[in-house]
């Protein structure tokens, strides 16, 4: 066995350098990419959260007004429907939802009423009519440029105006 030392090679190129940078360059990339799409997806989400909050926020306010007109109270010093029946423009409210950042309104418009319903039990079709309403609820995020809104026809059966059942 010889002890011969160990030589350097005589031309160094530094390719494993130039490798190295490149990958770290790819790899760099990479991460940002990565983190460019998290941050996308994050907002996706919060979006849809608030889209979700708003249409939630504009169903209760329209279930809301359905309630209202059901029940005339203390607390509610005309139901929604006989107050559309005599109102020109559409019978606004506002529901309160607590600590939510939703705000949710209902706008409640008489269309009219069909007076010849058949097929209905309460006695002589000429007695009573179909009163019909749209309530649309609009629930907006405070704080977020957005809010969704929803709309439902309502009808009430009830006597015709001018009979005293």
């Amino acid at each position: 066995m010889s002890n011969r030392p160990v030589l350097p090679p005589r031309r160094q190129r530094g390719i494993v350098l130039m490798v190295v940078m490149i990958m770290l360059v790819m790899i760099t990339l990479l991460a940002v990419m990565t983190l460019g799409t998290a941050t996308t997806e994050q907002k996706i989400a919060a979006t849809s959260n608030f889209q979700n909050m708003g249409f939630q926020g504009a169903e209760s306010a329209v279930d809301d007004a359905i309630n209202r007109s059901l029940v005339s109270n203390s607390q509610s010093s005309l139901a929604t429907f006989s107050a559309a029946l005599t109102s020109t423009a559409p019978v606004s409210l506002t529901l309160n939802l607590g600590s939510t950042p939703v705000t949710a309104t209902s706008q409640t418009s008489y269309l009219g009423n069909a007076a010849a319903i058949t097929g209905y039990s309460l006695g002589g079709q000429s007695q009573f009519a179909a009163y019909n309403f749209l309530i649309q609820g609009t629930g907006t995020v405070n704080g977020v440029n957005l809010s969704a809104v929803t709309a439902q026809g309502v009808y009430r059966i009830a006597p015709t105006a001018g009979t005293n059942n």
